[in-house]
């Protein structure tokens, strides 16, 4: 196995975008052969690679219908497969994010992710209390992640 590595991502805020930046830039920093996609300009063809890393936002409770496309290909069953989601939810409860809004969709698609995360995602700036956080982003919790994911893979040669 080559391990080759898509990470694939669907935005509209832009924070899925700039996690999966930081998770493809740390799973090469670790020797590993990434291809970063923007899912809004293409639905990539997954049977090239070994290892797939999925991420989007969420918005009105939803994630985006582009990104759920990529989840419906037959070959994504047979890959490690790796999921990350950017919500507001997150900024206090990542693990109520990752139980509302990626767990029934893996369960609907029957898909066996080997890890799930949840990042904060950014607050519109229309919708930010004046005494609130206003920088939501935790990038180095994707950084954190992607190494968890090199340490998976690392496991498994060995």
């Amino acid at each position: 196995m080559t391990n080759k590595i898509l990470v694939a991502y669907y935005t509209k805020g832009g924070a899925s975008e700039e996690y999966a930046k930081v998770i493809a830039e740390t799973l090469t920093a670790n020797g590993l052969a990434v291809e970063i996609r923007n899912l809004a300009h293409e639905i990539p063809d997954i049977t090239a690679f070994d290892i797939v890393v999925l991420g989007t936002g969420v918005r009105m409770s939803m994630v985006y219908r582009r990104w759920r496309k990529i989840l419906k290909q037959k070959a994504l069953r047979g890959k490690r497969l790796f999921i990350f989601l950017s919500s507001g939810t997150a900024i206090k409860e990542s693990d109520t994010a990752v139980e509302k809004f990626l767990r029934p969709i893996v369960e609907k698609y029957g898909l066996k992710p080997t890890l799930m995360v949840s990042f904060p995602g950014q607050i519109p700036e229309k919708w930010a209390k004046l005494d609130g956080e206003k920088e939501t982003m935790r990038p180095e919790k994707a950084k954190a992640w992607a190494q968890q994911i090199v340490n998976q893979l690392q496991n498994k040669r060995t």
